[in-house]
């Protein structure tokens, strides 16, 4: 067999090595998608009543200036240093091959960055690539976890939840805000830099409920308020649901980050699988002329030798 087409063979066995692995990640993917896209869509009308509650509650509760948990809902100011401190936390993947997931989310973050310059920013990396990219762009995160993309539960971020919400508390940094991509379809993931801290009145975390099947409608907030009687006091009640419903906001945006990811990684695998295929038909080709190139020219050869002793 000629040089030229022993090589173009192995570089033929080379590509269909790597279809069998492109191909089997996508079906992992994919399995690991219906799983992810399944608990971000069942979890989001919990996440919407949630958020309603709070809202309805701030709405109905008078909270002056001398109330510890003022802070959760007054308008973002400088702390002691005169600066106005923010923390993001940066929700990408652990591993790459999801195509421009991770990109696009930091996209959001690292221009927020630049053009906040006389801001105080932390960013609180939640997977192993965003921490990677921030630091090579010459962003230290504050702390940095592992993302849990099979995520059954909070507990993964508890731990997040906990440091998040004292440090706020404690007046070291003035807003808190999550960076995630937001899963729309299989094809579709939308990045998004979102406020937790402060709590808003047009903050909205149920947004990403709109548009889902109608199990999953949302709650309308009644036209007619209601008062309510609260058990112990309003303070200790608003007390203790900020707390979970934080944990509810960053739970969500983990799930829609996983959902995201391995949509992302399913669709990226497929087409590298199939640009694979469309490789290997055009290297086939390129062997049989090889060979045939090569088989045309022995028989000249013999021919020619033929003659030559006739």
């Amino acid at each position: 067999m000629p040089v030229q087409a022993r090589e173009i063979k192995g570089r033929l066995k080379s590509i269909k090595n790597t279809s069998k692995i492109t191909h089997t990640m996508e079906l992992v993917a994919a399995a690991k998608m219906r799983r992810a896209v399944s608990s971000a869509l069942d979890s989001r009308p919990y996440a919407a009543l949630a958020w309603d509650l709070m809202s309805r509650l701030r709405d109905s509760t008078a909270i002056t200036e001398g109330d510890s948990i003022m802070r959760f809902f007054d308008d973002v100011k400088p702390l002691k240093d005169g600066k106005n401190h923010t923390t993001i936390i940066l929700l990408t993947s652990n591993r790459g091959l999801c195509g421009a997931l991770n990109t696009n989310v930091l996209k959001k973050v690292i221009p927020y960055i630049s053009n906040h310059k006389d801001e105080v920013i932390d960013v609180i990396g939640v997977g192993k690539k965003g921490v990677s990219i921030l630091n090579s762009f010459g962003h230290k995160s504050e702390l940095a976890y592992e993302k849990d993309d099979s995520a059954k539960d909070d507990e993964s971020i508890r731990d997040l939840v906990v440091y998040v919400h004292k440090k706020f508390k404690d007046g070291k940094t003035g807003k808190v805000m999550v960076a995630y991509t937001d899963f729309k379809s299989a094809v579709m993931q939308n990045a998004t830099l979102k406020q937790v801290f402060p709590f808003t009145k047009n903050d909205d975390i149920a947004a990403a409920v709109d548009n889902i099947d109608e199990k999953k409608e949302r709650v309308e907030k009644p036209d007619v308020q209601f008062p309510y009687v609260y058990e112990p006091t309003e303070g200790i009640v608003l007390e203790y649901l900020i707390p979970r419903v934080l944990t509810s906001e960053i739970y969500q945006a983990l799930l829609e980050s996983n959902a995201s990811e391995h949509s992302s990684r399913m669709i990226a695998m497929k087409n590298a699988t199939e640009s694979a295929a469309e490789m290997a038909d055009e290297l086939k080709l390129e062997f049989n002329r090889a060979r045939q190139a090569g088989i045309t020219q022995e028989i000249a050869e013999i021919s020619a030798g033929s003659a030559a002793i006739s």
